[in-house]
């Protein structure tokens, strides 16, 4: 049974984004104190941060090999290098914040913006995805490269609720929420 709070039906998401629309923000846990720490990417010249504002733990990230890996496995990936596809932030490749077990994987978000963008795709009835600029490279867009047992219709209540499930562990901020949304 769905959640009330749960919309059943909205619309469809005409919104074209890469994972690289989410990444502003990365959401983990804290290495020192295991409570939610942020992770922002380098600006004015500053390099990549983590602060966590539970312990007050800071530090600054390191280039130390050029390009991007794109990888599944987090704990394969070395020091230093931007890292991405797995539940783990891509500069310090700490656990991400938002990750629970669904049908058998592990459902994540870098931040609240993706944990609804996923919400707003799983929910969605109509999937249809708005045509693609013919400069964008194919298979970019996030709505490709999701999991296929996240598009399943059987698995849409699952994943409803393990979303809910993280929506209430980012609202609850620092505290110790389960991670099983079980299934």
């Amino acid at each position: 049974m769905i959640n009330k709070s749960i919309p059943t039906e909205p619309s469809t998401p005409q919104e074209l984004r890469t994972i690289h629309d989410f990444t502003d923000e990365f959401l983990v846990v804290c290495p020192r104190c295991g409570h939610k720490a942020v992770v922002k990417p380098s600006t004015d010249g500053l390099p990549p941060r983590l602060t966590c504002l539970n312990c007050g733990s800071v530090r600054q990230w390191t280039s130390a090999q050029k390009g991007v890996l794109f990888s599944k496995q987090s704990g394969t990936w070395p020091e230093g290098q931007y890292a991405l596809g797995d539940a783990a932030d891509p500069y310090f490749h700490l656990p991400l914040w938002l990750q629970t077990s669904c049908c058998g994987h592990t459902l994540w978000a870098f931040n609240q913006r993706h944990l609804q963008y996923l919400r707003d795709f799983v929910a969605a009835k109509d999937r249809h995805t708005p045509p693609r600029e013919t400069k964008d490279p194919l298979n970019s867009l996030l709505t490709s490269r999701l999991p296929k047992w996240m598009q399943l219709a059987r698995n849409r209540d699952a994943v409803l609720h393990a979303i809910v499930v993280l929506e209430t562990k980012h609202n609850n901020g620092n505290s110790q929420a389960s991670t099983a949304a079980g299934r």
